[in-house]
C-alpha cells in the first residue's frame, strides 16, 4: 500500500504533526522503495521535530543518512535535526556535503548560511545566503536568505547593502509583509522615516493586525518626533502582542517619565523581564535579543533615577550573559573614578559551587562555570579584585568559590589620553558550564 504522502505533507503543513507522525508510522513497510522511502523520512523526520521529540528524529536521520549518503534531501533533514538539538559544528558538515553534492540547491545553500551565522562566521554566511538567491526559484528558500542577508548586513551597519537586498527582492514580491517591514526597519535606521512609515503602512494595509509592523511604526514616528502619535501605535502593538517582551520594555520606558503612570510603566518593564525569563526557561529565546530588551528595561530605570532596579537588571543579565557593554560602562562611570593611567585586561574565570549550593539560574547539574572578561584597571591586581567582585555580586558570595587570573594585557597607546573608569566593561568569552563532579 502506497503512504499517502500529500495527505501527510498537508497534515504537516496544518500543524497537525501528531497525526501525519501516526500516519507515517502505520504506512510505513521495509520493503519500501527508495522513491517513496526519501520522502517518508523527511516528512516523518520533520513531524517529530514539531512534536519535540528531537531524540527519536536524530536516531531517525542518522539511520536515513546511513541508507542514502548522498541525497539531499536527507542531509538537509539531517541537517535541520542537527541544528536543533545544537550541534552546529555537525550541521555544518552536513550541510556542506549538501551543497557539494548539489551546489544549485538554494535550501542547502541557505541552511548552510543559517548555520555558519550562528556560528559568528559572518563573511562566509553572507556568501551563502547570496547564492541561495542567485541558484535557484526555491521561493521559500529565497524569502528566508533576503531577511538573514538584510539582518546580517544591519548587524554589520550595512544598512545600505541591506536595503538594496531587500529591495531586489521586493521587485519580484512587492506584496511580501515580512520583507515591507524589514525594508521600513532599514529606511527608519537610514532617517528616510517617510518612506519607511510607507513601508509599514503598506505591510499593514495587506496585514493590518501585524505586530512588526506596527512596533516599528511606532519607533519611527518616535524617531521623526510625534512620540504622542507614537505611543498610540505602540499600545496596538502591544495590544496586537501583549507578551512580547520588547514591546513591553518599551512601552514601559516610554511611560515611565509621566508620573502618573509610573505604576502601569513598571509593570510593563517588569513583565518584559519576566517573558525574558520565561523564554529562556522554555528554550526559546536568543541572547541577542534578551540582551536588547533587558538593556531597554535598565536604561528605563536608569535615565528615571531608580539605580537599584537598573542594578539589579543588570545582576539578571549577568548571571545568563545578556549584559551589554552600556551596562556595564554605565555602572562602571557611576562606581569608579576615572584615570588615565587604566588599561584593559581580560580575566579568565572560573567558577565552582559548593556541592551543598542550590543555584536556580545556573543549569540542572552544573557544578561551576567559566567565562573570560574583559576589564579596565590601573593593574593586574586591581583587574583581578574589580572582577571578583562583579563575579561576587551576580552569585552567593560562600556558595561559589572563584578563581580568577589574567590572560592578556593590552596597553593604551600614548595618543590616548581621555579618561576611564575602572571596571569590568564587557564579556570576552560567554559562560561555559560544566557538570559536577560524580560522587
Amino acid at each position: 500500500m502506497r503512504p499517502p504522502l500529500e495527505t501527510i505533507s498537508t497534515l504537516l503543513d496544518q500543524g497537525a504533526a501528531d497525526s501525519a507522525v501516526r500516519m507515517l508510522r502505520s504506512a510505513w513497510e521495509p520493503e519500501m522503495p527508495a522513491s517513496e522511502r526519501v520522502p517518508v523520512y523527511c516528512m516523518w523526520i520533520r513531524g517529530l521535530c514539531d512534536t519535540d521529540e528531537l531524540d527519536a528524529a536524530l536516531v531517525l536521520a542518522q539511520r536515513a543518512a546511513a541508507e542514502f549518503p548522498l541525497d539531499t534531501d536527507i542531509l538537509t533533514a539531517f541537517g535541520n535535526v542537527l541544528d536543533l538539538v545544537d550541534d552546529l559544528e555537525r550541521a555544518r558538515e552536513v550541510f556542506t556535503l549538501a551543497v557539494d553534492i548539489d551546489a544549485e540547491n538554494p535550501l542547502a545553500q541557505y541552511n548552510l548560511g543559517a548555520v555558519l551565522d550562528r556560528l559568528g562566521l559572518e563573511d562566509e554566511a553572507k556568501k551563502r545566503y547570496v547564492l541561495s538567491m542567485t541558484v535557484g526559484d526555491d521561493a521559500p528558500a529565497i524569502l528566508e536568505a533576503a531577511t538573514a542577508l538584510g539582518a546580517l548586513l544591519r548587524r554589520q551597519g550595512a544598512i545600505d547593502e541591506a536595503t538594496e537586498v531587500y529591495e531586489r527582492f521586493l521587485e519580484e514580491d512587492p506584496i511580501n509583509v515580512e520583507v515591507l517591514v524589514e525594508h521600513g526597519i532599514c529606511l527608519s535606521d537610514r532617517e528616510d522615516f517617510e518612506d519607511a512609515l510607507a513601508r509599514f503602512e503598506s505591510a499593514l494595509a495587506i496585514e493590518p493586525r501585524h505586530a512588526g509592523a506596527l512596533y516599528n511604526k511606532a519607533i519611527t514616528q518616535s524617531r521623526a518626533g510625534d512620540p504622542h502619535l507614537a505611543l498610540i501605535t505602540l499600545r496596538q502593538a502591544w495590544e496586537t502582542e501583549p507578551d512580547n517582551p520588547l514591546t513591553l520594555a518599551v512601552l514601559g520606558s516610554w511611560l515611565l517619565g509621566d508620573i502618573e503612570r509610573v505604576e502601569e510603566a513598571l509593570g510593563h518593564l517588569y513583565g518584559a523581564v519576566d517573558r525574558v525569563e520565561a523564554q529562556h526557561r522554555d528554550g526559546e529565546i536568543n541572547p541577542a535579543y534578551a540582551s536588547l530588551v533587558l538593556e531597554e528595561v535598565f536604561e528605563a530605570m536608569w535615565a528615571a533615577q531608580r539605580p537599584a532596579e537598573a542594578r539589579m537588571i543588570a545582576h539578571l543579565a549577568g548571571r545568563h550573559d545578556w549584559v551589554t557593554t552600556h551596562m556595564l560602562d554605565t555602572i562602571a562611570w557611576a562606581d569608579n573614578e576615572a584615570s588615565h593611567k587604566n588599561n584593559t585586561f581580560t580575566v579568565s574565570a572560573r567558577a565552582q559551587a559548593d556541592e551543598a549550593a542550590t543555584l536556580e539560574h545556573w543549569p540542572l547539574d552544573a557544578g561551576g562555570y567559566t567565562t573570560d572578561l574583559s576589564v579596565v584597571a590601573a593593574n593586574e591586581q586591581e583587574a583581578r579584585c574589580l572582577t571578583l567582585e562583579y563575579l561576587r555580586r551576580l552569585d552567593p558570595d560562600g556558595a561559589v568559590a572563584f578563581d580568577v587570573r589574567v590572560v592578556r594585557r593590552v596597553d593604551r597607546p600614548p595618543s590616548d589620553t581621555s579618561a576611564r573608569p575602572a571596571g569590568v566593561i564587557g564579556v570576552v568569552a560567554s559562560r561555559t558550564y560544566f557538570r559536577r563532579p560524580s560522587p
